[in-house]
């Protein structure tokens, strides 16, 4: 059957991309839980697309939710049963009326911040302070990226070029966070960096710096990350060896409550500092005073909204290199497996990927 649209454009739902108002999709309907449902699917509204997913990435997050320790559920924030799953990459295959700029084919991946659009922080478009948003498979009700299909504000989502794969554009989220912390700290080559944590954004976050000329150390209390940072050709060592006083910008990439201790040691006065990594309880011990006789100035990082297009720039140049963060990718029906691989420890390489088409 051929494809067929309508006067908008839109791919009719006769098509052979979606015959039907339903779908399939992985959902997390308690801890260790997950089962294959149908769901609703329906043309997608004005200024949106329908995007078939073709892989979803899987990171700390999925698995406080899958392991129930998630601050999210703990507070509230997010309830069992739900579509999980917001690193992602797909083909557009509907429009909605009014969309420019993309069409039925394109490969898209996009932010996960779906702001309420009435409040103020909406008005100045500081979507990362809307207070009432949504972050499909995270926060709020909005359907996460482990389905056949997501509906997605046009304006959410950036082309991939043709250059980079499927693998590599379901990185493009969590990398763009740790683009937002390099710019934030305005890393340039007069810098000599300290990354702490050598996981997927520290070790982007490292790449991002070492591109701008800094000189970069990455310290990581495990020999297996370590060495993924040592094989993308950066000095390795473990945390105890960093100096302190002695970097001018410290990115804290790994959310872990000893590495949020220590980053602020490491600063030389003067320094600036970015916590990207998000530790999943208070941090006892944290030294403000070290903050405050340096005149630390530091940076708390939330997403990675606006930063999309340069670093897709950056991947297609080949100074950052995704691919090599990549450990194993699983089909749907091994979703359980992917996540116990996710949890083991002793990985080198860090991303879990599952692959929905």
């Amino acid at each position: 059957m051929s494809r067929s649209t309508d006067m908008t454009g839109r791919v009719s739902p006769e098509s052979p991309e979606r015959e039907s108002s339903a779908m399939s999709a992985l959902v997390l309907e308690a801890p260790g839980v997950v089962r294959e449902r149908r769901i609703p699917v329906a043309p997608p509204s004005s200024g949106n697309c329908l995007i078939r997913i073709s892989r979803i990435g899987l990171c700390g997050t999925d698995l406080g939710f899958y392991d129930g320790s998630s601050n999210y559920l703990h507070d509230g924030l997010k309830s069992f049963p739900f579509v999980f799953g917001h690193e992602w990459c797909g083909r557009i295959v509907e429009t909605g009326s009014g969309v420019v700029g993309f069409d039925v084919g394109q490969r898209v991946s996009g932010h996960n911040f779906r702001p309420c659009g009435n409040c103020p922080a909406c008005g100045r478009g500081d979507l990362r302070y809307c207070p009432g948003r949504s972050e499909i498979g995270v926060l709020g009700q909005a359907q996460g990226a482990a389905a056949d299909y997501l509906e997605a504000p046009a304006d959410t989502l950036v082309r991939i070029p043709d250059s980079l794969g499927d693998d590599v554009a379901a990185l493009l989220e969590p990398a763009s966070a740790a683009l937002h912390a390099v710019r934030r700290l305005a890393v340039t080559g007069a810098d000599r960096v300290a990354v702490l944590g050598a996981g997927t954004l520290g070790v982007v976050a490292a790449q991002l710096c070492r591109a701008l000329g800094a000189r970069v150390d990455v310290f990581d209390p495990q020999p297996e990350p370590r060495e993924l940072a040592a094989e993308l050709g950066f000095p390795v060592s473990v945390p105890e060896n960093a100096e302190a006083d002695r970097y001018s910008a410290v990115i804290e990439a790994s959310g872990s409550v000893a590495a949020a201790r220590s980053a602020p040691v490491l600063c030389a006065p003067g320094a600036r500092m970015a916590q990207l990594g998000t530790p999943h309880h208070s941090v006892d011990g944290f030294p403000v005073a070290d903050l405050v006789i340096k005149n630390v100035t530091m940076h708390a990082v939330l997403s990675g909204i606006g930063c999309w297009e340069e670093l897709i720039t950056f991947v297609e140049s080949g100074l950052v290199r995704l691919d090599p963060l990549v450990d194993s990718a699983f089909s749907r029906s091994e979703v359980g497996a992917a996540f116990q691989r996710l949890a083991s420890s002793g990985r080198r390489r860090p991303k879990i990927l599952i692959r929905m088409s």
